[in-house]
């Protein structure tokens, strides 16, 4: 059997069925009744992106000639990094604040490790190897830009307005206990610098691309 559809079936079913249980369900780091539901989070929204690549890339394999989300893969692959840098960085550091993995099973940690590593290597091997991206630089990060406002909209307008927790010293209603305790001024700082980190991101992924296809024979 055709290697890539093997590949692209494994990733989309593993794609749905966590977007399934984490967004839909909504068994995932939420407490129920909080506006926003699974969405609050920006691992969230990087798994309905990369479910959404997932399903566009085995629509491929069916019809060659489909090619409408390679403006979202170089877009998704700054996001995807920002989510797994943001993520273990800030667990280390316990921002999430105490006994968060309090009563999870073995599959709680397997899942977690999907969602904040997993889907990344998953949507890296699409995006290098089996796809040709950054055709169109300037749309594409206008499609990452997109992505990274639309989030900071997201809670800044909607989620934390109307949702009471969690609490910190400063406000409350931000998914993110930490965020929480910034002001302002400090939650600015901090969506600049993550700003930036997805800016380095999408260099390194470039260069990454531009390394594969420079040493490495498309598996396309």
């Amino acid at each position: 059997m055709n290697q890539k559809l093997i590949f692209r079936g494994v990733a989309f079913v593993l794609a749905g069925y966590f977007a399934f249980r984490t967004i839909v369900m909504g068994a995932y780091f939420l407490d129920e009744g909080r506006w926003g539901g699974s969405l609050m989070f920006l691992s969230n929204w990087n798994l309905l992106i990369n479910f959404i690549i997932a399903s566009c890339a085995l629509y491929k394999e069916y019809d060659g000639k489909f090619n409408s989300h390679n403006l979202l893969l170089p877009a998704s692959m700054g996001i995807n990094i920002i989510v797994v840098i943001l993520y273990w960085v800030l667990r280390a550091m316990g921002a999430f604040g105490e006994n968060t993995e309090d009563g999870w099973d073995i599959f709680d940690h397997l899942r977690n490790i999907y969602v904040h590593l997993g889907t990344t290597v998953i949507l890296f091997i699409e995006a290098i190897f089996l796809n040709k991206v950054f055709g169109n630089l300037k749309q594409e990060y206008g499609a990452y830009m997109v992505i990274f406002v639309g989030y900071i909209i997201w809670i800044e307008a909607f989620v934390a307005p109307n949702n009471g927790e969690p609490c910190g010293s400063v406000s409350c209603g931000f998914p993110y206990l930490f965020i929480n305790d910034l002001s302002v001024t400090g939650r600015i700082i901090f969506y600049f610098g993550v700003w930036m980190l997805g800016n380095f991101a999408l260099a390194f992924s470039y260069y990454l691309y531009q390394y594969k296809e420079r040493n490495w024979n498309s598996i396309e």
